[in-house]
């Protein structure tokens, strides 16, 4: 499990003019982690399949003809009700983040937290005074060189009530990815909403400790920061990343944090980095430690954690506000309402309830006309069907104007039937209802299947 590299090392830069600085030098250090937007393509707790790699060759295939047919490619996981989208699913992933880059608020932005870090100098430090790295280390060779950095966005978002939690994001996102892939990085998912935390719960903790050349002098994150006065600010660093994993024991539980057990103390550097069940999943953000000399014996040193229901609430509000500031103010209030109703203009977008609507229409055409009758329809709708799916694939294009085509040639193939056996106008007229019927269950029924 901890072989996995999941927990990346944050750093924070920063050159604020009035301060008499010339170069960019180090204000914080501290652990990061990488969470998709998108969620798990197979859901929590799906067996694996034996042929695994064939269905990612296929995934793969699939995703290389979207790209040949369409001009963007659609939002990725399960088949899902509308409303369960995330707020960044609603546009092309060409225009948002395909990942958040996760990290403690305190560590992001020192400035903000000044029961922290009381220093006066820290107030005249902004967001727009910082720049912020990346670094991928191999945690089985504690002691090598940093193998990739990778340089961030300059806008974090923070958590608007004060957690000590927020996002960051790739500049360069699409290539970032692929190296840090190719490095072995995992892009993690969170922990579902539906499971429970118990006391006595395993968990694991992945990070960073943050030292000097010597590996035994082990100074905490940020420890420049909370012992000058602001002369040094960060001069003559020569501490270095050291990858740092630990297991804990759940122990108290409350709606803010999680507090787990551990062998020894995490280290400061471990803070941001994130907490991992047994399945591999993030079940929280390490937020710190309960101090040593805590009344409470029991909880004395233990780590602290924010879960993973709070940190799907913070995204939810963060995605909302990156949606609003990329969409039109008319189209984001469209996508409230499905986010709401799970319909926009009385039209129901919502698979599950497409997937009913066909079976009323279809139990109604079975309740109005003979077996014969109505096989003969549902043959109909199945070729039908099979030459819209067919039309996609080769062709692309509109759903609506593929099943207008596709409908076009039915009647057409309709009218030429009745005329070669003689059928009566009056006698076709007749028939319209079942028609209408027809047509209504084939553009239902291509609808879901699109």
């Amino acid at each position: 499990l901890h072989s996995k590299k999941r927990a990346l090392a944050l750093s924070v830069y920063f050159k604020q003019p009035e301060l008499g600085m010339k170069d960019y030098e180090i204000l914080s250090r501290a652990s990061a982690f990488l969470l998709s937007v998108d969620p798990p393509a197979t859901p929590e707790g799906a067996p694996d399949r034996k042929y695994g790699h064939l269905d990612k060759s296929r995934e793969e295939r699939e995703a290389m003809l979207k790209k040949q047919d369409y001009a963007y490619d659609p939002a990725g996981g399960p088949r899902r009700s509308v409303q369960d989208l995330g707020w960044l699913e609603f546009i092309p992933n060409n225009f948002r983040p395909m990942v958040h880059c996760v990290a403690a608020s305190h560590v992001l932005a020192p400035w903000m937290w000044k029961d922290y870090y009381p220093q006066d100098w820290l107030s005249s430090i902004k967001q727009e005074h910082c720049s912020y790295s990346l670094e991928v280390f191999d945690p089985e060779k504690p002691n090598s060189e940093a193998l990739a950095k990778f340089a961030l966005s300059p806008f974090a978002i923070h958590h608007p009530d004060a957690m000590d939690l927020s996002i960051i994001h790739l500049k360069q996102e699409e290539s970032a990815l692929r190296t840090l892939r190719g490095l072995g990085v995992e892009v993690m998912h969170l922990r579902d909403n539906d499971k429970s935390f118990e006391e006595g719960e395993e968990v694991f903790f992945e990070g960073f400790k943050i030292t000097d050349d010597s590996p035994a002098a082990d100074l905490e994150s940020l420890d420049n920061l909370k012992e000058t006065d602001g002369t040094e600010k960060g001069e003559d660093d020569n501490r270095v990343f050291m990858p740092y994993t630990e297991t804990g024991t759940l122990i108290v539980a409350t709606t803010e944090r999680l507090l787990a057990k551990t062998k020894v103390p995490l280290p400061e550097g471990v803070c941001g980095g994130p907490t991992i069940d047994t399945d591999g999943r993030v079940c929280g953000i390490v937020e710190g430690i309960v101090p040593k000399s805590h009344e409470d014996e029991r909880v004395a040193g233990a780590a602290s954690f924010i879960p993973s229901f709070r940190i799907h609430q913070f995204l939810d509000h963060a995605e909302r506000m990156m949606l609003e500031s990329i969409m039109p103010p008319e189209i984001f209030s469209n996508v409230e309402e499905l986010k709401a109703t799970g319909e926009v203009g009385n039209q129901n977008l919502n698979p599950d309830d497409t997937a009913n609507e066909y079976n009323v229409h279809v139990n109604k055409m079975r309740e109005k006309y003979s077996k014969q009758e109505a096989d003969a329809i549902m043959g109909t709708i199945q070729r039908e069907r099979d030459e819209v799916i067919d039309i996609m694939d080769r062709e692309g294009g509109e759903l609506q104007d593929v099943i207008g085509r596709v409908r076009d040639n039915t009647n057409r193939t309709r009218g030429e039937l009745l005329k070669k056996y003689g059928v009566a106008e009056g006698e076709f007229e007749e028939k319209r209802n079942a028609k209408d019927i027809e047509h209504g269950i084939s553009d239902i029924s291509s609808k879901k299947d699109s």
